[in-house]
């Protein structure tokens, strides 16, 4: 996978959370943020933006400064759910628990994670997968740590104790135990994330029960939910920018649910023709069908390696009516079978 730019824009409110757990340990943030190229003013604007290179910065300058076996999972702890603006207060607001958590990942770029986080329910488990996004170096390790360590607090602010001392089953790292990043033994990893902790598996997961899924969520609220969205869209494209018509008809097509849709569904949904969606896409030396191949390929895998859905159903949830069709097309878009792509 390629990486992302470092140049990518994000709120640098949450670098002015961690400034407060550098003063904690009696430390002048002013050296670690002109590491960074940050002004302390900045600092007092809740609209000013720094760069993902900035918050690599930072982030190493602050280890350099603080030597804390816990400081990663005490960075997590400053991201409170009600860190995250609208964000956070729209995912609190959301029915159930899962509502939260595809609304959280939806606008996902928004939040202070430098990863992609994907979403998934495996043999009664739901699980969060986190996976790379941005080249981040010797400093992966302290940064998924700290998301780690947000995602345990965050369910905290949202459930009484008594749900979420056995909401978590575990959490599985990547990386070894004890290598020279971190000397610190098992038993603090499990008693600060309290839940079993597995190390050098083939993924940085969370896992937790399925059925919790379904819980309601103390603080549901429709239409609050609604008007926080409204400001989540503008922030994203205050952010982001504008999203251009390749990236909504992509967005459209990764969001379906089986059958894949037609351009003539999209185009209408953009309020555009379909001759237009096919001119920009052209502008972007793409067909249509050359997208859908790609989302449906990108669709295909995370089947086959987050479910145990068969061949036969991946294929019909992709909108083909036979396997051997499904096959031959998954092999012309890889260069492999679905079978090779099974853990």
């Amino acid at each position: 996978m390629n990486s992302a730019s470092t140049d990518q824009l994000q709120s640098i409110i949450g670098i002015s959370l961690l400034v407060k757990l550098i003063e904690s340990y009696g430390i002048e943030p002013a050296v670690i943020l002109k590491q960074a190229g940050i002004e302390p003013a900045d600092l007092d604007d809740p609209k000013a933006k720094i760069t993902i290179q900035q918050d690599i910065d930072f982030t190493r300058a602050m280890i350099a400064a603080i030597d804390d076996p816990e400081l990663a999972f005490k960075a997590g702890q400053y991201f409170r759910i009600n860190a995250f603006g609208s964000i956070g207060l729209a995912a609190a607001a959301c029915e159930t628990v899962e509502d939260a958590i595809t609304f959280f990942l939806k606008y996902i770029r928004l939040s202070y994670t430098l990863f992609d986080i994907s979403f998934f329910k495996q043999d009664g488990n739901a699980v969060l997968r986190f996976n790379d996004h941005y080249p981040l170096g010797k400093l992966r390790r302290f940064y998924l740590e700290r998301d780690f360590s947000f995602v345990m607090i965050s369910t905290r602010d949202i459930f009484p104790r008594s749900v979420t001392e056995s909401l978590y089953k575990n959490v599985r790292f990547d990386f070894l135990l004890g290598d020279e990043q971190s000397k610190k033994p098992l038993e603090d990893y499990q008693q600060c994330y309290e839940c079993d902790v597995y190390f050098d598996q083939a993924h940085n997961e969370i896992v937790f029960d399925e059925e919790y899924l379904t819980r309601p969520l103390p603080h549901a609220n429709l239409l609050t939910r609604k008007l926080l969205e409204e400001h989540c869209e503008t922030q994203k494209v205050e952010l982001l920018g504008p999203e251009n018509t390749v990236d909504s008809i992509r967005q459209y097509i990764c969001d379906c649910e089986d059958v894949m849709p037609r351009l003539e569904e999209i185009a209408e949904r953009l309020n555009i023709t379909r001759r237009t969606a096919t001119r920009k896409l052209q502008a972007e030396g793409l067909s249509f069908q050359e997208l859908v191949a790609e989302e449906a390929s990108k669709k295909a895998i995370q089947y086959l390696q987050t479910t145990n859905l068969t061949v036969e159903q991946i294929a019909l949830k992709l909108g083909y009516s036979e396997s051997a069709g499904f096959i031959r097309a998954f092999k012309r878009w890889t260069g492999k079978v679905p079978k090779e792509y099974r853990g």
